[in-house]
Parts: structure tokens; sequence; C-alpha cells
């Protein structure tokens, strides 16, 4: 990733520490709409752990970015 891609704004989203370790492991990604879509691998409960509340606030430049990588995260399973 370029230097200017690490500063894009939509190249993040903010995320409670829990959150962004499960994402950044792959464990969880977000639809379009913001809800969460968990990995397989994840338990009921650590699911339940997280405790979702309601969808994150995307635009259409996160859902891109996000289709991206949940395509990536696909392709490693």
């Amino acid at each position: 990733m370029s230097s200017g891609e690490r500063l894009t704004v939509h190249n993040g989203l903010l995320l409670s520490a829990l959150w962004d370790a499960a994402f950044d492991r792959g464990l969880v990604t977000f639809d379009d709409e913001g809800k969460p879509e968990f990995s397989s691998s994840l338990s009921e409960q650590a699911c339940a752990e997280l405790r979702w509340n309601s969808p994150i606030w995307l635009t259409d430049e996160h859902r891109r970015r996000l289709a991206h990588y949940r395509e990536r995260s696909r392709g490693l399973s």
C-alpha cells in the first residue's frame, strides 16, 4: 500500500480494538449495508461477544474497498 493510500479517509473504519483485530484477521467484514459478516471459523459465542448493535456508516468508496477486501479474504480461505 502506498503512503497516499494509507492516508485516504476511505481506507479505514473506526472500529474498537476487538473489532479491528477480528477485521485484520479476516474473521469479520461488513456488507454494503454496514452489517457484519462473520467468518464460519468464529464460534457462536465469539460472534455474540462482539456485541453488534447497528450498521456502521459507509461511503460508496468504503463499499468499493470492502468488496475488494471480501473478495481477497475469500481467496485466502
